[in-house]
């Protein structure tokens, strides 16, 4: 966040969403011009666990009456059509979730990681690596790292 003349600027793709700023300034900032919506999966309250808040999946889309909130349509008919696929019987989308892991869920919705993806507020964003961006790939040999690191 910075100040051009009398105007507050944020850098959007920046933001984490964590609202340490609202919580800092709340009469300085207001809603946008731009309306829409965030969109949150997988939260439930089991009775032994307790609450369990949801993954921040789509930080904004854009929902707009005029064009019948087809983008939010398309991603929850998405969701449900993944869900119906790869869940077991009685299973919520958030345990398939944590089942299949956040990165596969990501790429089967066709959605880049991003640091708005968190855990819960104000934790460390998700950091994703596929086997190929990692030089010498996931694969290690045990007895090569043992003669490195004697104990």
């Amino acid at each position: 966040m910075w100040m051009e003349g009398s105007e507050l600027k944020i850098d959007d793709k920046e933001c984490t969403r964590c609202m340490h700023c609202i919580n800092v300034m709340p009469r300085a900032l207001r809603p946008g011009v731009d309306k829409g919506a965030s969109i949150c999966v997988g939260a439930k309250a089991p009775i032994l666990d307790g609450a369990q808040f949801a993954t921040l999946v789509v930080p904004f889309i854009k929902v707009e009456k005029e064009n019948e909130f087809e983008e939010l349509t398309e991603f929850i008919e998405k969701v449900w059509d993944w869900w119906m696929e790869v869940g077991k019987n009685r299973e919520r989308v958030g345990e398939t979730m944590q089942r299949v892991g956040l990165p596969t869920f990501l790429s089967v919705m066709g959605i880049d990681a991003i640091p708005q993806h968190v855990k819960e507020p104000r934790s460390n964003p998700y950091i994703f690596w596929k086997e190929e961006e990692v030089e010498g790939g996931f694969e290690r040999d045990i007895n090569e790292f043992r003669a490195k690191h004697k104990a």
